[in-house]
């Protein structure tokens, strides 16, 4: 083996064009592959890190529908299945006095952080007398806040800091390494736990806010809680038939909703890549197969001399593993440079971010490819030297360079292979891009530069009731209008693609009724200028003015988008029609429509437009609200001009997400982008590998047919007749390598249509897009050896044989 090491060596740097492409194409398949994978073990394999992970369960009314107070405090004294349970809320808190900065936070109940299981490096957790009404401010925060904030102060737990413009008492220090992670939580990193008091809140079941968390006790599993809680759920849908009788309580393991996702695209990625390794094995074998058959009459010397097959086996698997090994190398370093691009247009938290890394299971995962690589690339010419007889080769010409026609069919077979393989990732891409453009194109209504976004929090004693917090709204409002270049101000109590806030609702002569299912609308709080602000169109009606306010008797007027109008009165004049809230008794409004205007979406860019109203409930503004300013001045003009004023009103304050709505977009289909382009970046490396391989493969072809060429220009061939001889060669290894492509294509159709945006059936348009791309890729590969052919002098041609 020593000797077969230094003989292998020793002919890699003779023929160093062929080693370097070898290296160079192996390395790109193990490394981009092992980059996929880093990225696949820290988001869908190993989402995060706590003791006994697989006993985290998450806790919802329904498939997706949060808890209500009362709810979770029903549920928190009869589950037995639990031994820590508890709800929180995601919240942006502002940290510090003045020239505050807003971090991510939660408010939790006291079980929520013991259910992780990872206790406080200083301090404590929050306890139960936290979550009494009344009891004294504390907070646990992270160990990044304590290092950034705080410079890492041994002393800081037991001490005061600034919080929500009110002073706050540290009990805990989480560790370094814990991470905070929820399905509201994605892509957040929770600075900060703030206790939360329900007390208030008990007799609220309509009402869903809340995110549970729980642990399971030993012994419990997922199916086992679930039907426990949905035991109790029937219980409460017997006791409170108005609020519980369509909640279908559940209870899945946290796993599975933190990766249920992300992990199809993820997983999605990892087979493409897949394919451009097994392409990548295919290109080498290839080339190894070509350069055996340049070796026959070495090999053939070798049987002479005594060399059994399994010699001729180890000596061709020797030199796949030599230049596998060297290609792991290399994509090792490859891989690192990918996982911090993944790391860059990953959707997640910067904890998880950080998680994806070149540490020793993704290593190892690069050796095992490594290994699965020498086989890939070295079974074809194993098998192919295992043939060799020394009959064979005496039978050979001179220079026994024309080869076995078994190593022709495998050599066909290879180039037939990848170009089907390339079709399939060429058609993903098409698709894939094709989506993505038709994403953002749904949403460019949305997408301006001249729209700056940024979101306020008004937190604390200060701004505990409602009429302090109406006017700092009008305040802001009106000293933002008055700024230079300024057009229009509108806040808005959500901002479209990012989530919102729903309730049911009555239509027409609908009476209240727990057992039938009511429009779901989606509501959002505005101020009459919003809808210029943003762009939105008024197709009918008029906008909200003063006059539209709610009142004493609950009236108020309201706007609605296209979509309702489409789901409660698709044959009639909307306006004056009279919504109501969905409630036994006292609707906490009654709605009549004065507008209608164009739909925008709010749960995702990729997501349906829902029926949605607006309104501006005069007195009831939230804490948190977004600015919205249309205006004719750079953003990075406008937004100092911004804070300025805000810190007049309050210097405890912080602008939060400050962004165009184009950056708003952006972020929204973050996650669609990033998935073309990486397919559109593994198809064109296998586009790239394929064309080498067919390149190379012609060539070797074409060499073998030397004499015969010579002799078909000595007898009158012209230059077309010999460039039509070698392009209907490539011709009908690529026809049959599309056929196969396009059923592979077909054959994934229905997993294409699950993941991709806007695809119904079978889409013509890519698939025509990936033939072309193949072929065109094609098309150079075959020109060169081609054009080689075309030129070849039939008195060499002649000599030489």
């Amino acid at each position: 083996m020593l000797s077969d090491l230094r003989l292998t060596l020793r002919n890699f740097i003779k023929a160093r064009a062929f080693t370097v492409i070898a290296i160079i194409t192996l390395a790109v398949g193990i490394g981009a592959a092992t980059a996929m994978f880093g990225a696949l073990r820290a988001l869908v394999m190993n989402p995060f890190d706590y003791p006994q992970a697989e006993q985290l369960a998450q806790v919802w009314s329904g498939d997706g529908w949060s808890l209500s107070p009362a709810d979770y405090l029903d549920l928190h004294e009869q589950m037995t299945s639990f031994t820590d349970f508890g709800v929180y809320r995601p919240q942006s808190i502002n940290v510090g006095a003045q020239n505050a900065e807003v971090v991510s936070g939660v408010t939790a109940t006291y079980g929520v952080l013991r259910a992780f299981g990872v206790k406080p490096m200083l301090g404590r957790w929050l306890q139960s007398e936290d979550d009494v009404k009344g009891a004294a401010p504390v907070a646990v925060i992270s160990h990044h806040l304590w290092q950034q904030n705080f410079g890492g102060d041994p002393q800081l737990v037991g001490e005061t800091i600034r919080l929500n413009g009110g002073n706050v008492t540290v009990v805990g220090i989480m560790p370094a390494a814990f991470e905070f992670v929820g399905p509201w939580l994605r892509t957040r990193d929770v600075q900060i736990w703030l206790p939360m008091s329900l007390e208030d809140d008990r007799e609220k079941r309509d009402s869903h806010w809340l995110c549970g968390i729980a642990r399971l006790r030993d012994g419990a599993t997922v199916g086992t809680a679930d039907a426990e809680i949905k035991a109790i759920g029937k219980r409460f849908s017997e006791l409170y038939p108005d609020s519980n009788t369509r909640k279908p309580f559940l209870v899945r393991s946290l796993r599975y909703e933190m990766t249920k996702d992300l992990g199809s695209q993820i997983w999605m990625l990892f087979g493409a890549v897949s394919l451009l390794l097994l392409v990548a094995c295919a290109n080498v074998a290839s080339m190894l197969l070509a350069r055996g058959a340049q070796r026959q009459g070495e090999l053939g010397v070798r049987v002479a001399l005594g060399a059994t097959r399994g010699d001729l086996v180890r000596l061709a698997l020797i030199e796949s593993m030599m230049l596998a090994v060297i290609g792991c190398g290399l994509g090792l370093t490859l891989a690192f440079g990918g996982i911090e691009v993944l790391r860059l247009i990953a959707p997640v938290s910067e904890a998880r971010k950080a998680a994806i890394a070149l540490d020793l299971p993704v290593v190892l995962f690069a050796l095992g490819a490594t290994v699965l690589t020498t086989l890939l690339a070295g079974l074809p010419p194993a098998f192919a030297a295992m043939r060799t007889s020394l009959s064979s080769v005496i039978r050979c010409d001179a220079r026994g360079a024309v080869g076995s026609r078994s190593r022709h069919h495998m050599l066909r077979a290879l180039i037939i292979a990848q170009v089907a393989v390339a079709f399939v990732l060429a058609n993903g891409a098409a698709l894939f891009s094709a989506s993505y453009y038709k994403l953002v194109d749904a949403n460019k209504a949305l997408s301006s530069e001249d729209v700056l976004s940024a979101q306020l929090n008004l937190k604390g004693e200060r701004y505990k009731e409602n009429e302090t917090r109406v006017q700092f709204w009008n305040q802001l409002v009106e000293r933002v209008q008055t700024l230079p270049g300024v057009i229009s101000v509108g806040l808005t109590s959500k901002l479209p693609l990012e989530g919102g806030s729903n309730t049911n609702a009555l239509v027409n002569d609908e009476v209240y009724d727990p057992t039938q299912r009511r429009i779901s609308v989606e509501r959002s709080s505005v101020t009459p200028d919003y809808f210029k602000t943003m762009g939105i169109t008024l197709l009918q009606g008029r906008n909200l003015g003063p006059e539209d306010d709610m009142t004493d008797d609950k009236h108020l007027g309201l706007v609605v988008n296209r979509a309702m109008v489409k789901k409660a009165w698709p044959d009639q004049n909307p306006i004056g029609q009279i919504m109501r809230a969905n409630q036994p008794s006292d609707p906490w409004y009654i709605g009549t429509v004065v507008g209608v205007v164009e739909d925008v979406r709010q749960w995702g860019a990729d997501e349906d437009v829902q029926p949605e109203m607006y309104t501006t409930p005069k007195g009831h503004w939230g804490s948190s609200l977004h600015l919205n300013v249309r205006s004719n001045l750079p953003v990075a003009t406008l937004t100092p001009l911004i804070r300025a004023e805000v810190a007049k009103l309050d210097p405890e304050l912080a602008l939060q997400n400050v962004r165009t709505l184009e950056q708003v977009v952006q972020d929204a289909t973050q996650s669609q982008r990033a998935v073309a382009g990486l397919v559109d970046f593994f198809m064109a490396m296998t586009l790239g590998l394929v064309g080498v391989g067919l390149y190379g493969t012609l060539s070797y072809h074409f060499m073998q047919r030397t004499r015969e060429i010579g002799v078909r220009v000595a007898v009158g061939a012209v230059k077309s007749d010999i460039l039509k001889l070698v392009f209907g060669q490539g011709a009908r290894w690529v026809t049959f390598g599309l056929i196969l492509g396009i059923v592979g294509s077909v054959a994934l159709s229905n997993v294409f249509q699950s993941l991709v945006y806007g695809l119904e059936g079978l889409a013509l348009t890519p698939l025509l897009l990936a033939a072309v791309a193949v072929a065109g890729a094609a098309g150079i590969a075959c020109w060169l050896p081609a054009r080689r052919a075309a030129r070849l002098d039939p008195l060499v041609a002649l000599r030489g044989d």
